[in-house]
């Protein structure tokens, strides 16, 4: 067994908001604290919530997509968060056992929580800070096979990331050429008032959350070839009307097409050099 699969001693700190049980909280999940639900209860009247929501819908479309069309069979999800089903590793191994599941995250608790899914799949978790870019590709070497396609999945991470460029742009020079990127990030070009109160409202109970706009994120996706429609917002990224999966959850975006959202969403495939 790897020490990335070892459990770890936990150190539960419920004096203050984590930004992975907020996020927990806002999705409906199950792993947080009332300080946590104080402060996601506030998101939840801000139009940063379906922002969120519907950049976790798009990144599971995401997945699909990839195995269905492209037969992408290794994901790695970088700032996983608490378990939210489906999972990554959920909807890959529902198209192909072979399917493998890496899941990074510096938070303490949710790295262990993913790793208590892990018995049974073809999946791994690692605890690791993911500016520590070395590290980040040493755990990918370790996991995968580097000779066949590798996706990145970035949802709802970079916005914590003060310079989440420069760590996109470190493991787009260290990966395989044609390694994918799934990626989601929180904008204030829309609605600009309330994302400039959620920050606020994160930054004051030490979360710090850094939205970004088109144009940044665009500047983060260069070395990639994005796939239509490009970056867009999530909920109109190829949204897809499949009903309901058997996890309960519906699979089609709930944000109405013609309704704004506070967020950008791309899948992109890095160029070969």
């Amino acid at each position: 067994m790897s020490t990335t699969d070892l459990p770890q001693r936990i150190t539960l700190d419920q004096s203050r908001p984590n930004s992975a049980r907020v996020h927990s909280a806002l999705l409906g999940g199950k792993d947080y604290y009332p300080v946590d639900d104080v402060i996601a209860e506030q998101l939840a009247r801000n139009k940063i919530a379906p922002a969120i929501a519907e950049s976790r819908r798009f990144a599971r479309r995401a997945v699909s997509h990839l195995l269905n069309h492209h037969r992408i069979t290794q994901f790695a999800e970088l700032g996983c968060g608490f378990p939210h089903a489906p999972n990554v590793h959920d909807i890959a191994e529902d198209h192909t056992r072979s399917a493998r599941t890496l899941y990074i995250d510096n938070d303490q608790l949710a790295a262990n929580h993913a790793r208590a899914l892990m018995a049974g799949h073809h999946a791994r978790t690692a605890e690791i800070d993911l500016t520590d870019t070395t590290a980040v590709v040493d755990a990918i070497a370790t996991t995968f096979d580097m000779s066949a396609p590798i996706a990145l999945i970035l949802s709802g991470t970079a916005e914590l990331i003060e310079d989440a460029p420069s760590m996109i742009a470190a493991l787009v020079h260290a990966l395989p050429a044609r390694t994918w990127l799934v990626l989601t990030h929180i904008t204030a070009d829309v609605f600009d008032h309330d994302i400039t109160s959620a920050v606020k409202a994160l930054r004051a109970v030490g979360i710090a959350y850094h939205p970004r706009t088109h144009d940044d994120i665009a500047s983060m996706l260069t070395g990639y070839h994005l796939h239509t429609p490009g970056l867009a917002a999530p909920h109109r990224w190829r949204p897809e009307s499949i009903g309901s999966d058997r996890y309960g959850h519906v699979s089609e975006p709930m944000h109405p097409e013609a309704w704004d959202l506070s967020a950008y969403a791309a899948i992109g495939q890095q160029c070969q050099a």
